[in-house]
């Protein structure tokens, strides 16, 4: 359904799937002790079976809440070697989860989080971040294709580590710089999105900010805005929990960043997974009233759209146009 994106790493030998998410800072996967259905399906990591793992000093229990349905995630900690993209890293501190209230629902074992490590519980840098302490990589980036399956079943995700893909994207990439101290915290990857236009009308959105996330499918915005949004989407229904949209609608919804309007294509506004007869549940939906106004959470709906840039080192995101049919570079 184009809403969850995941890949490949082993650690301390042992193979998993995890979410690759810039909307959290810590990695973990399952832990061999839990006993959960939600475990129970899924790869768990045998501390036993590797050579390199290392308990983390006491205390070292951890408890992680995920998203706006207070999902919980938790166990203890540990150091082990981590493989992602054939690259190595030593002593990364990653979570082994006891309890895991998410993963009955998702394909992916656990997540590996890609924001800063103000955010983490572990206090503790993420991969990415610990790749280029050990001189794995030159450049602190990461950047995203996320495969657009909806328009094209043969449109393959991938994450580049360590720089860009010019053979990714059209025209150029824009940057915009992260902004500090957002929701009280310095460690998300958030931006100043200067509006939306449905059909090229301004909605009013100025100076909202923005958490760019690619583990929420997604778009969360603010409530008064996002009703605007939907008046203009002809033929949209709010169920007083949800909005839904026609599943044929020809409505362009496009968010502006950095002076730069990028469109989302009318395909990508339909989530089909809930519908109501001629309607499905739109990809945009109301925040919860206890986070500020003109404030946005955006996720893979929008991003399936453009090449994105998560530039650690100058502390900045940049997007360019999507490009399909593409030969990776490196």
């Amino acid at each position: 359904m184009d809403c969850s994106y995941y890949g490949l790493i082993i650690i301390g030998g042992q193979s998993f799937t995890v979410n690759f998410d810039t909307g959290s800072s810590d990695l973990w996967v399952p832990a061999i002790q839990c006993k959960f259905l939600e475990c129970g399906i899924h790869n768990r990591f045998d501390p036993k079976k590797s050579p390199t793992f290392v308990p983390a000093p006491h205390p070292n229990r951890f408890t992680i809440d995920y998203g706006y349905d207070s999902t919980t995630i938790s166990g203890y900690i540990g150091l082990d070697t981590v493989t992602l993209g054939g690259i190595t890293v030593t002593n990364q501190t990653f979570g082994l989860a006891i309890v895991d209230d998410l993963n009955l629902v998702f394909e992916e074992d656990g997540i590996l989080g890609l924001a800063f490590p103000q955010l983490s519980s572990f206090k503790a840098p993420c991969v990415i971040k610990s790749m280029k302490d050990q001189n794995m990589i030159v450049h602190s980036i990461v950047a995203f294709h996320l495969g657009r399956y909806k328009l094209d079943h043969s449109d393959k995700n991938f994450m580049n580590i360590g720089g860009i893909d010019p053979n990714a994207y059209v025209g150029e990439i824009v940057y915009n710089n992260i902004l500090d101290n957002l929701l009280g915290s310095w460690g998300y990857w958030a931006i100043m999105m200067d509006d939306i236009y449905v059909d090229k009308a301004s909605m009013g959105a100025t100076n909202s900010s923005a958490i760019i996330d690619t583990g929420t499918a997604n778009l969360w915005g603010d409530p008064s805005c996002v009703k605007d949004i939907h008046y203009n989407i002809p033929g949209s229904y709010f169920d007083g929990y949800l909005w839904y949209i026609p599943c044929d609608t020809k409505t362009v919804v496009s968010l502006v960043f950095n002076s730069v309007a990028y469109e989302i294509n009318p395909i990508e506004l339909v989530v089909q997974e809930i519908m109501l007869g001629p309607l499905c549940q739109s990809a945009i939906q109301e925040n919860p009233k206890s986070l500020p106004r003109k404030f946005w959470l955006v996720g893979a709906f929008f991003l399936s759209n453009v090449y994105s840039v998560f530039d650690f080192d100058n502390r900045q995101i940049g997007f360019a146009k999507a490009k399909g049919n593409f030969k990776l570079s490196f």
